[in-house]
């Protein structure tokens, strides 16, 4: 039984190989599994295709008309976009030393023709199942569990193209929470960890499914909010000023309960409205988010200029 059939209909498998049939069944196999299926009987047209598209993983032979799979790989390995896609080849080469030099230059596995279309469903299966825990490990705080730093500039980066395609506005809203030193020096880390661990927990819970909650560092967190205006996310972060003011976290301490209750200040800036600048719209929000702490905290703050 296919154990990703429901995750397999988002993921694209680029099939290069020279052989039509081979092509063709491999493809048809794939397909009907669920996947997204890229073929290519070329090197040359996979690069073409890979300058707009990036796979979740590429099927590749290494006997070509055009380039020897081994070079595409290493090809692959040196681009900075696509260095961590999986690489698996399918070749009639079936020396040892074919094997070694396979994955020395980068292939994550090495089938050899002919092989059985259950068993390639496997190792591709295995690879991407491994992609897939290594992505959510790699974009998850470890305390909060919110997205970290590196995976929401990535998105971020992700939105100013959009917005430059489609004119849909995105907004950026850092958060902070108030005098968070007070928590730890009053209470102890384990409970500031409790905070910002309840603190996400309700974020999500206060926010739609298309927002993204990161964590910047420390009580610092950033909220990515797709088609959203200035004015929209100013009315979603009052709303959530006013419904974190009003709750009370209780944090179990040895069976003696602990009531906790804090407040958040935040910083707006809007793309395009603040620019389409990645840094410059972080730094207007943080800008924002200085004024409303200089205000007495416990406050709401768009970004003014550009």
């Amino acid at each position: 039984m296919n154990t990703l059939t429901s995750e397999a209909g988002s993921k694209k498998i680029m099939l290069i190989e020279d052989n039509c049939l081979t092509l063709n069944q491999i493809g048809d196999f794939l397909r009907a599994q669920g996947y997204q299926v890229i073929p290519c009987q070329h090197c040359e047209e996979a690069v073409t295709l890979l300058n707009e598209v990036t796979p979740d993983l590429i099927i590749l032979d290494i006997i070509m008309p055009d380039l020897d799979g081994y070079e595409f790989c290493g090809w692959i390995r040196a681009h900075p976009r696509l260095k961590m896609v999986p690489v698996v080849f399918l070749t009639a080469r079936d020396r040892t030393e074919d094997k070694i030099t396979g994955f020395k230059i980068g292939g994550d596995d090495y089938i050899t023709k002919p092989f059985s279309m259950e068993e390639l469903l496997a190792r591709i299966e295995v690879i991407l199942q491994r992609m897939d825990n290594f992505h959510e490990l790699s974009m998850r705080d470890e305390l909060t569990n919110a997205f970290n730093r590196r995976y929401f500039k990535e998105r971020l980066h992700e939105e100013i193209h959009r917005v430059k395609r489609t004119g849909r506005p995105f907004s950026v809203i850092l958060l902070d929470i108030d005098y968070f030193k007070r928590i730890n020096d009053q209470h102890g880390h384990y409970v500031g960890d409790y905070v910002l661990i309840q603190f996400v927990s309700f974020l999500r819970n206060h926010l739609r499914r298309t927002d993204l909650v990161a964590r910047l560092g420390g009580e610092e967190f950033v909220l990515l909010l797709p088609d959203t205006s200035s004015e929209k996310a100013f009315l979603m972060a009052e709303r959530l000023r006013k419904s974190l003011g009003e709750a009370t976290f209780q944090y179990n301490e040895n069976g003696i309960i602990k009531n906790i209750r804090f407040t958040v200040s935040a910083g707006i800036s809007c793309c395009p409205e603040h620019g389409e600048d990645a840094e410059g719209l972080l730094a207007l929000a943080d800008r924002a988010l200085y004024s409303a702490k200089s205000s007495g905290r416990n406050t709401v703050k768009i970004a003014t200029g550009t």
